[in-house]
């Protein structure tokens, strides 16, 4: 498990360059100049090296397969942002003007606000989208390839980067 750790926590801080025409990569462009936010983004030749990994457990091999499955990662992130909620509400606005995306949940409260998205092709979800905005940061993301949300619920678990704690709402098992 913790070779798959070192491997999951390096892949989030590759950073390269990937060509991807939806709501994500517009709001991108916005702020790809702006060295107050962190950029990161994971190509698909990335997550093809995780077929080459042998899982030492049935629950490694679920999450190195669901890792195969996905052809990239967009995260933009900006820690204490002048106006987070303005960031949160202008990412939401221009999300919602592609109509391919489907709200799977949202959670507001004082503190922060989360939206999750998805965009399908019938029951295989092709983009899951997660959007934060609280008082002291600001996270988008961008998971994209074949998505298992089950096992992108669990990888959440196993990688300590910011922001990937709110996946962990999607995986129902979790008490």
């Amino acid at each position: 498990m913790k070779k798959l750790t070192v491997i999951a926590i390096a892949m989030m801080w590759s950073v390269s360059s990937m060509a991807q025409d939806n709501a994500i990569t517009k709001y991108f462009s916005k702020y790809v100049a702006d060295t107050s936010f962190t950029k990161v983004t994971v190509t698909s030749k990335m997550f093809s090296l995780f077929t080459e990994i042998e899982g030492e457990d049935e629950a490694e091999k679920e999450v190195l397969e669901a890792l195969s499955k996905l052809k990239g990662i967009k995260v933009l992130r900006s820690e204490n942002p002048t106006n987070p909620k303005s960031l949160y509400m202008g990412a939401v606005g221009t999300i919602d003007k592609d109509s391919s995306y489907e709200e799977l949940m949202s959670v507001e409260d004082g503190d922060e606000n989360v939206k999750f998205l998805i965009r399908d092709k019938g029951s295989i979800i092709n983009e899951l989208l997660m959007v934060v905005g609280g008082k002291e940061e600001f996270i988008i993301m961008s998971l994209f390839g074949e998505i298992d949300l089950k096992q992108i619920a669990k990888l959440s678990k196993v990688m300590k980067m910011k922001g990937m704690n709110h996946l962990k709402v999607l995986d129902s098992d979790d008490e």
